[in-house]
């Protein structure tokens, strides 16, 4: 069985793709972006825990 962590972690890892995508595209733009891994990953990481934690109670 899967803990809320191990879900969080999952789903931020595979959206992480498509944020890169999306700030590739503002570059391509000419906007002022860039693309921090890690900074996205914890942003999504969190986001994902929250609203996994309230489907599945532990």
């Amino acid at each position: 069985m899967l803990t809320n962590e191990q879900r969080a972690h999952d789903l931020a890892i595979a959206t992480l793709p498509f944020v890169r995508d999306i700030v590739k595209s503002q570059i391509i733009e000419g906007k002022d972006a860039k693309f921090d891994a890690y900074f996205e990953y914890i942003k999504l990481y969190n986001q994902f825990l929250s609203a996994v934690s309230e489907d599945f109670k532990n």
